[in-house]
């Protein structure tokens, strides 16, 4: 079943397309807004597959709000609403899924429905594109299963990172981006060409397909590529929503952690990509602390010690995770192996920092050799 919001300020209008959508049998929860704002912070923290919006809204219209939402989520699916006809040809250019004139009908409401689920059956199938961000960057047509993408240049490998990784992006900002310093006709033209050699490297009927080129504006599309990165962050946002079932967070954590094969674009000195970097993992290392504490609450301590060991392959310095893991230990009573995890962390420290081991640190090992 679908998940919709529906945000409109006219109550009537917004009441009567709930309605429809509630009696297709597609949809299981269809929340309403009339104020913008709040349909942005609900989404913040719940997953919402289609967002119903009407453009003319004060303060805030649906073109503007559609982009807060991709932002929070760029796989949702937008369809606007509006009493004007002339709208209907900025919703496409937008990349809409679709656009409803008021007053909404059932008949017309069934064909966005018809174009909902076309989508999600796409999503489901092989994708056209796979770019795998994690531990470098690798580029295949289709699935991993096919041979890699061999592109024609360095420079073309990094426009098409680039435009996986905003999902959305103005040809002005790709220019600032990768093209910096060059006249601004010509950086065009170089925009312009490296498209075409990607294109021609991937098969050019294919990628008409998921990447998308407008005169001021490339957009990904989604449903045609399997990225890491997407789904590494989908996995994020659903464990901070907290599933009340323990064994699917537990398939969560076990999920993400396999999709973090090592950091992000390793290898590639894309100074366009390095604060995303840093924030994915610590992202990644503050999942692994949660993962950690979910498993010592469930009384698997030995589950626990390997999320702990996790995190200081990332960064050994974190004397907080070392005491945690040496008192995991010792309440194993493996003792040998507390002794050996406190030795290396005094080595690190000392040829780190120039110190030593904290109080609390240094008691806990004196009591090891008692």
């Amino acid at each position: 079943m679908l998940r919709a919001i529906i945000v409109d300020d006219e109550e009537l209008s917004m009441k009567r397309l709930k309605r429809i959508l509630s009696e297709s049998g597609e949809f299981g929860v269809c929340h309403t807004f009339l104020n913008p704002l709040e349909a942005y912070e609900f989404m913040k923290t719940n997953q919402v597959d289609v967002a119903f919006l009407d453009i003319s809204m004060p303060d805030i219209n649906g073109m503007k709000l559609s982009n807060c939402l991709l932002e929070l989520d760029s796989s949702i699916q937008v369809v606007f609403v509006t009493g004007y006809d002339e709208y209907a040809v900025q919703a496409f250019e937008m990349n809409a899924l679709d656009y409803l004139l008021k007053p909404v009908t059932v008949e017309r409401v069934n064909k966005t429905l018809g174009k909902i689920n076309k989508k999600q059956r796409a999503a489901a199938v092989a994708p056209i594109l796979t770019v795998l961000f994690f531990n470098g960057l690798k580029i295949y047509q289709g699935d991993q299963n096919e041979a890699p993408v061999k592109l024609r240049s360095p420079k073309t490998e990094e426009l098409l990172a680039f435009l996986v990784y905003k999902g959305a992006v103005s040809r002005e900002e790709i220019i600032d981006t990768l093209w910096n310093g060059l006249e601004p006709e010509k950086a065009g033209k170089n925009l312009n060409s490296t498209l075409y050699y990607i294109r021609k490297a991937i098969s050019a009927s294919k990628t008409e397909e998921c990447i998308l080129a407008g005169r001021s504006e490339i957009r990904i599309d989604e449903s045609g590529i399997h990225c890491d990165l997407y789904e590494f962050e989908r996995l994020l946002k659903a464990i901070r929503l907290a599933p009340a079932c323990r064994a699917e967070l537990a398939e969560l954590f076990k999920q993400a952690e396999a999709l973090y094969a090592g950091p992000m674009l390793k290898g590639k000195s894309y100074d366009w990509a390095s604060e995303k970097r840093r924030r994915i993992e610590q992202d990644y290392i503050e999942l692994l602390e949660l993962a950690a504490r979910f498993y010592l609450e469930g009384q698997e301590a030995h589950i626990s010690l390997h999320y702990y060991s996790e995190i200081l392959k990332l960064d050994g310095l974190r004397e907080d995770i070392s005491y945690k893991l040496i008192r995991l230990y010792v309440e194993l009573e493996r003792t040998h192996e507390a002794i050996r995890e406190y030795r290396k962390l005094e080595e690190l420290l000392q040829q780190e920092l120039g110190m030593k081991p904290g109080l609390p640190m240094t008691e806990l090992f004196m009591k090891l050799k008692q």
